[in-house]
C-alpha cells in the first residue's frame, strides 16, 4: 500500500538520513532530479546550486528540529519549473530525529497564472483609472449644459413672466402666471444647486476641505442633517481629479447617511499624515451588517459600496467601513497625496 500511495503522489517525496544520503525516493523524484535515468539517483548533494540549497534545508530542518517550506527552481527541458518543497524532521520513540522526510509539488502552473492575473488587474486597473478620468470629465460637461443651457433658459423664462403686465389679466391667469413664476424659480434653483454638486466651484478654487463645508451646509439645507467638519490644516496637495473623485465619494457616503442612517447629526474629518489623506464619514445612526451589503453592493443602482471602493483603489487608496446594526458607520478613506495614480490621472486628463 505504501508502494502504491507513493507510486501515485502527485508530487515528489523522498526519506533521508541526517547526512543528507537518500534513503528513499518515489518514481516523481527520480524525474525530477536525474531526467528519468535510474542510475544517476542521488546519494547526496550534488555540486550544481539546487543541490546546494536542499543541502542547506537539510541543516535548517536539523537545526531548528522543525519544518520548513521552501520554493525551489528546477531547470528542465521545457524551461524553469517551480517547486514547493516541505521538508520536516522524522522522529524515534524518544522523540530524537533520526530521519529527514519531504514532499513537493509543481506549481509552475499556478505561478505562471498568478502572473497573468496580475497583468489583467494592472491593465483592469489603468482601465479604471480612464474611466474615471473619463466619468469626472462628462460630469463637468453636464455640469457646463445645465448651467450654461437649461439654466439660462429658466432665466430668460423667469425675466419674460416678470415683464408680463400682470394688472391686465384676470384674477385666474394672475395666479396662473405666478404658479408658472414660481415653478420657473425653483426649476432654476434645482439646476444651480445640481450643477454645484456635480462641479462645485468651491473645489477648484477653494480646495476639497471648503468644497466639503458647502457639501455639509447643502445636506443641513436639504436633508436637516447637521454636518461637522474637522479639518487638520495641513497642506493637501491634491490635483484636480483627485480632489473630484474624493468629494463626489464622500458625497454619496453622505446621501446614504441622510437615506438610511436616520440621525440628525454626521461627522467628516479630513487629516493628512504619512504622506496620505484619511478622510472620515461617520454617523451615530442604525448601522447596517457590513458583509451582507458588501455582497450585494452595486446591483440596486446608484454608487454603491462596491463602486465607491473601486474608484478609491484606483487613486492608489484604500475605504474600509466599520459598522454594526444599531452601532453607526465609520468609513474610512485613505489615499496618497503623492503617487503614480495621482500621476496617472493627472497625465490622462491632460492628455485630451
Amino acid at each position: 500500500m505504501f508502494g502504491l500511495f507513493m507510486q501515485h503522489l502527485p508530487g515528489v517525496s523522498f526519506f533521508k538520513d541526517l547526512a543528507g544520503r537518500y534513503l528513499y525516493v518515489n518514481d516523481q523524484w527520480k524525474r525530477l532530479v536525474s531526467s528519468g535515468s535510474a542510475e544517476d539517483l542521488p546519494g547526496g548533494p550534488d555540486e550544481d546550486a539546487c543541490a546546494r540549497q536542499f543541502e542547506e534545508n537539510d541543516q535548517r530542518v536539523i537545526a531548528e528540529a522543525a519544518g520548513i517550506q521552501t520554493v525551489e527552481t528546477v531547470q528542465a527541458e521545457d524551461g524553469a519549473h517551480h517547486w514547493i518543497m516541505s521538508e520536516f524532521p522524522i522522529r524515534d520513540e524518544q522523540g530524537e530525529v533520526v530521519l529527514l522526510g519531504g514532499i513537493g509539488f509543481d506549481i509552475t502552473h499556478r505561478l505562471r497564472l498568478e502572473e497573468e492575473l496580475n497583468i489583467y488587474r494592472e491593465r483592469l486597473a489603468s482601465l479604471a483609472v480612464e474611466l474615471a478620468v473619463a466619468e469626472d470629465r462628462e460630469r463637468s460637461r453636464i455640469a457646463g449644459e445645465l448651467h450654461d443651457q437649461v439654466g439660462q433658459n429658466l432665466f430668460l423664462a423667469g425675466l419674460k413672466l416678470g415683464s408680463l403686465k400682470i394688472s391686465s389679466l384676470s384674477d385666474d391667469d394672475r395666479r396662473a402666471v405666478e404658479e408658472i413664476r414660481q415653478l420657473v424659480s425653483g426649476a432654476l434653483q434645482d439646476i444651480r444647486s445640481l450643477t454645484c454638486q456635480l462641479r462645485p466651484p468651491l473645489l477648484a478654487h477653494g480646495g476639497l476641505v471648503a468644497a466639503l463645508c458647502w457639501l455639509g451646509e447643502q445636506f443641513r439645507e436639504d436633508f436637516g442633517l447637521q454636518v461637522e467638519i474637522f479639518d487638520d490644516q495641513h497642506e493637501k496637495p491634491l490635483s484636480p481629479e483627485v480632489s473630484s473623485m474624493l468629494f463626489q465619494v464622500v458625497r454619496e457616503l453622505m446621501l446614504n447617511i441622510a437615506k438610511h442612517a436616520s440621525v440628525p447629526r454626521a461627522a467628516i474629518s479630513v487629516t493628512t499624515e504619512d504622506s496620505a489623506i484619511t478622510i472620515t464619514v461617520e454617523d451615530g445612526g442604525a448601522g447596517f451588517d457590513v458583509s451582507s451589503v458588501s455582497l450585494n453592493c452595486g446591483k440596486s443602482g446608484g454608487f454603491g459600496l462596491f463602486n465607491a471602493r473601486q474608484k478609491i483603489e484606483c487613486l492608489g487608496g484604500t475605504l474600509t467601513v466599520q459598522s454594526e446594526p444599531g452601532c453607526g458607520t465609520r468609513t474610512v478613506i485613505r489615499v496618497p497625496l503623492k503617487g503614480e495614480q495621482h500621476g496617472t490621472l493627472h497625465a490622462e486628463s491632460g492628455a485630451q
